[in-house]
């Protein structure tokens, strides 16, 4: 019984280390690449919150992204 507690502590701890040391590893530059916004423009709409509903440049960068993602005309 105490040999088996003994084990499972020392698994918990390595278990709790191996997560720790896991969540502070930086992410590489693929990583980070495929987090960066496609459309740059897009993501300045999206910075403007509610305003870009009114933003000309907004309206027409949502149209070609939904004419891209649907692959046909926008509605």
């Amino acid at each position: 019984m105490t040999k088996a507690l003994v084990w499972g502590a020392a698994l918990v701890i390595l278990l709790g280390a191996a997560v720790l040391a896991g969540g502070a590893s930086q992410p590489s530059s693929v990583a980070q690449r495929a987090l960066a916004p496609r459309d740059p423009e897009l993501a300045r709409c999206q910075g403007l919150g509610e305003a870009g509903s009114q933003d000309a440049r907004c309206r027409a960068a949502w149209a070609l992204a939904r004419k891209r993602f649907f692959g046909g005309a926008a509605s």
